[in-house]
């Protein structure tokens, strides 16, 4: 647990940058799209292993073709497996940004299904919230269907999904729209190794004109 806290003073450190969740009209795609693909995040649940309690830590990168900055976020996700074939997951922190001050509730469910001895499908639902920011709230929810796959010592997920959001401005500036809606379908990979008594991991997801990467610990408490 030390070394997660670590990660997490370090992430804050690192994507504490001014103007980040700031939206003007030349960079308002980017942003609100970059914001709700960040939310698509989970936690990369094992239907294989038997601990029922996970933590997961990390950061994700999103990089649009047409613009080059690449924005950082933090990640902090936990899953619950309620029975061997259906796991909740959940998210609720905030940190700073610069002049913000970001609030990220979610929560959805995973569901596992395949041969009785591997569970080697799951489809998953999420709906989370990005609040306490001056310039707009946005509302994302996220679906995908992967097949667990295994290679040695490693567990491979990979499949596809699709992220659905709704903005709402709060600023009246820069002439952008009260509103915001749109959508995201891309192609998910996701590649835990077990280190110590964690599981690292790397997690990409590819669209039309976006990427997403996130770097990840795990921590299998019970």
């Amino acid at each position: 647990m030390k070394l997660i806290i670590k990660v997490l003073l370090f992430i804050n450190l690192l994507i504490a940058e001014d103007g980040k969740f700031r939206i003007k009209s030349d960079n308002l795609e980017h942003i609100i799209y970059s914001s709700s693909l960040w939310l698509t995040s989970v936690p990369s649940i094992d239907p294989l292993r038997d601990e029922r309690f996970i933590f997961q830590a990390g950061f994700s990168s999103i990089k649009f073709q047409k613009y080059n900055k690449i924005l950082l976020y933090p990640n902090i996700d936990v899953g619950l497996k309620i029975t061997k074939n259906l796991a909740i997951t959940y998210k609720s922190y905030g940190f700073i940004s610069g002049n913000d001050s970001p609030q990220v509730l979610g929560g959805g469910l995973q569901y596992y299904f395949g041969n009785n001895d591997t569970l080697d499908w799951s489809v998953s639902i999420h709906r989370a919230d990005l609040n306490g920011l001056k310039h707009y709230n946005l509302k994302s929810i996220t679906m995908d269907l992967r097949k667990w796959l295994s290679i040695k010592n490693m567990r491979i997920r990979i499949g596809i999904g699709s992220n659905v959001f709704k903005e709402r401005s709060i600023l009246n500036e820069y002439d952008i729209p009260t509103t915001l809606e749109g959508q995201t379908n891309f192609i998910g990979l996701n590649m835990l190794y077990p280190i110590a008594r964690f599981i690292f991991g790397i997690e990409l997801k590819v669209g039309p004109q976006t990427s997403h990467t996130s770097i990840f610990l795990q921590k299998e408490i019970f």
